[in-house]
């Protein structure tokens, strides 16, 4: 019997879950479960009902910020897929964000075939892909966007000629690269290519 991966949507602007859950109405392979305005009702849910595979979030949330949220789910022992949809355009608070194991980022301003595009790669990969930060040195698990831009990037692609080849913006694909740099332990862009290459996860 086919999976259907379980969702709940934590955002406080009642149109974007409705966007989001009309979104997956018409996917047979995504319910959404639960949807919550408030990040604490999320995971007062979520303490009851282990069987969630993926979370969808905001930062901006009054009752509790997105980073919290996600040291909650940490502390919850969550191992489902956690993915940060927002509008925070801050590269140090998001690398932050990364540190502490939400390493996929998706911002609302890509339109809802990107965001479905991109949480349908995320989901249909088996390992989690949230860590809390005390196992998240051991993740160095890579989608199959990142590789692609972490092979352009070790090809010399520049980061515009990149977000052109695969329909997203540059400011995506920057922020998927920190996400990259985190997952590998990696300090900069040819670290992560030596990191990646030494670990097959590319090739040249």
């Amino acid at each position: 019997m086919k999976k259907v991966f379980q969702i709940m949507i934590v955002d406080d602007h009642p149109l974007i879950i409705d966007g989001l859950v009309h979104m997956f109405d018409t996917e047979a392979d995504f319910e959404v479960v639960y949807t919550a305005e408030k990040s604490q009702d999320g995971l007062d849910f979520l303490a009851k009902n282990a069987s969630i595979d993926l979370i969808i979030f905001d930062f901006r949330i009054p009752d509790m910020n997105g980073y919290d949220f996600a040291v909650q789910l940490g502390n919850l022992n969550y191992n489902g897929q956690a993915v940060l949809l927002t509008m925070v355009d801050d590269s140090s608070l998001l690398k932050k964000m990364n540190n502490i194991g939400i390493s996929n980022i998706i911002f609302k301003s890509e339109s809802m075939d990107k965001i479905l595009s991109d949480i349908k790669e995320i989901t249909y990969h088996n390992e989690a892909q949230f860590r809390s930060s005390i196992s998240h040195n051991d993740n160095q698990f890579l989608t199959e966007t990142e590789k692609i831009i972490l092979t352009r990037i070790s090809q010399g692609h520049h980061i515009s000629l990149i977000a052109l080849e695969m329909n997203m913006s540059s400011r995506s694909v920057k922020y998927r690269l920190t996400g990259i740099y985190s997952k590998l332990g990696a300090l900069n862009r040819s670290q992560a290519i030596a990191l990646a290459i030494k670990k097959q996860i590319i090739k040249l």
